[in-house]
């Protein structure tokens, strides 16, 4: 039992939860806080301290965390540990709070949170939006997902220059991926093929935002019921560099270098297996993706949205 105005850093039982508040700590994130400042910066409040393993990055503490009443859960960490956590939240009722202490930091950036122990305020107290959740071969995504280049970039970052210089590992990743690979597949939404033909990644996205502030899908919104396509067949260095710079200046695509689609269920099959990455955590190569999503399923606190420019 919790004391009111004490952290509790003992296990939550299976059947009872000492507060409606549990935490969810990964203690090795890229930028991690030091744990007396992270505790401190919740402030005396009254919740359940939970720290992340090797064998189980969060899925397993928040499952049990909700079984025994809780109703807010916070992820303290990068992409990997809010990407476990999402596993077992999404369609529970449970809140869900996020404390950016990674390098990627996905979903927090879409969802106006600011890194850092500054996010705590946010996590505990932040406005609440009901957000879709999309599904991939069995795993649940809150951003975006993909297969080929980004995949490819996300597991080719050095581990060593993200955990000094943060987001600069995956541009040096990127150029050294550039030209990628192309593979044909074969693309169907909705149960229609819309495409097929050679591809070098194919990025199916909830949210609008990557790494870096770029906006992948500025037309897309987390809370519309479907997802955001986009097919890349950029070949040469100069097809690269035009993708690139329309991203950085916020211009549409050539349509012939990216294809846009939109629905509720999305499959792709490939010739060849690539890796494929769903919210900036690299899974092992395949040749088949299917997609869905849940709509509404996810209730997250968030920040004031920037305005726009």
């Amino acid at each position: 039992m919790t004391t009111p105005g004490t952290t509790s850093t003992t296990p939550v039982p299976a059947t009872q939860s000492a507060s409606s508040i549990a935490v969810v700590v990964n203690p090795a994130s890229g930028s991690a806080a030091d744990d007396e400042k992270l505790r401190e910066a919740f402030d005396g409040r009254s919740v359940d301290w939970l720290e992340t393993s090797e064998n189980d990055p969060g899925t397993g503490q928040a499952s049990r965390a909700i079984a025994a009443g809780t109703t807010t859960v916070i992820a303290c960490g990068g992409d990997g540990t809010v990407s476990a956590v999402l596993q077992a939240i999404a369609g529970t009722g449970a809140t869900l709070g996020v404390v950016p202490l990674g390098t990627g930091n996905l979903l927090a950036s879409n969802m106006s949170i600011p890194s850092g122990l500054d996010g705590v305020p946010i996590a505990l107290d932040g406005s609440v939006r009901q957000l879709d959740v999309g599904t991939v071969n069995g795993e649940r995504f809150a951003v975006m997902a993909g297969i080929g280049f980004d995949a490819a970039m996300i597991r080719d970052a050095n581990p060593t220059v993200k955990h000094r210089f943060g987001r600069i590992a995956y541009v040096f990743s990127a150029v050294r991926n550039v030209p990628a690979k192309l593979t044909r597949a074969v693309i169907e939404v909705d149960g229609r093929r819309v495409w097929s033909g050679r591809t070098a990644m194919v990025l199916v996205g909830n949210c609008t935002t990557v790494s870096g502030g770029l906006q992948v899908f500025p037309d897309g919104t987390p809370d519309d019921g479907v997802l955001d396509v986009a097919v890349l067949s950029a070949k040469r260095l100069r097809d690269w560099a035009s993708v690139f710079s329309r991203l950085a200046r916020r211009k549409p695509q050539r349509p012939e270098l990216v294809a846009r689609f939109t629905g509720t269920e999305v499959i792709v099959r490939l010739a060849a297996q690539m890796p494929y990455e769903l919210d900036g955590e690299a899974r092992r190569p395949t040749n088949s993706l299917e997609f869905g999503i849940e709509p509404g399923a996810l209730a997250i606190r968030c920040g004031e949205p920037e305005p726009q420019q």
